[in-house]
């Protein structure tokens, strides 16, 4: 079912008739375009901030058709939402404002779906992963280790509100 709608559907970097900031408005949409949930993964786990800083990342659900994913630097230090539409051909080739892709090649760092306690479960969903194959394509959890044990992720105020505003407007929410 989701082989037809991606082929079907237009492949560009960003919608031509979006308009707000490319991957970080939830009114009118300006998604990043993607192919399919692995495509999520793929283009959201190459993301770092323009002064490197990769980031954590999950979903909360989605908006009509375009799935909500919250994320975080490693540091702690940089709250995001994206919005990305995933019923595309190809992965976008453009970055988000105040990003860019990682150079070298990357592994998972985070989960196309909902983390309870996010990112304090980063260890028990890359664990969860390990029946898929797909563990061992996750960063090692040592990576993030120390920023847990020290619990240096704490959403802004201003992040609080937005989150709240978002959830309202979910029309899914994926649990696990």
């Amino acid at each position: 079912m989701m082989k037809p709608m991606l082929e079907s559907a237009p492949a560009y970097d960003k919608d031509p008739n979006g308009s707000g900031p490319f991957g970080f408005t939830e009114t009118n949409p300006n998604p990043i375009p993607v192919n399919g949930p692995i495509g999520q993964l793929a283009y959201l786990f190459r993301l770092e901030t323009q002064s490197g800083q990769r980031i954590l990342f999950h979903r909360l659900g989605a908006i009509d058709k375009v799935d909500v994913f919250e994320a975080v630097t490693f540091d702690g230090s940089g709250w995001f939402i994206f919005f990305v539409d995933l019923y595309h051909p190809r992965r976008s080739r453009l970055t988000p404002d105040g990003f860019r892709f990682k150079k070298e090649v990357a592994q998972f760092s985070g989960f196309h779906k909902f983390c309870e306690s996010f990112p304090y479960d980063f260890a028990e969903k890359k664990a969860s992963q390990y029946e898929s194959g797909l563990s061992m394509a996750y960063i090692a959890v040592s990576k993030v280790s120390e920023q847990i044990h020290h619990n240096v992720f704490n959403r802004p105020l201003a992040h609080k509100a937005k989150l709240e505003l978002i959830r309202s407007r979910l029309s899914s929410f994926q649990e696990q």
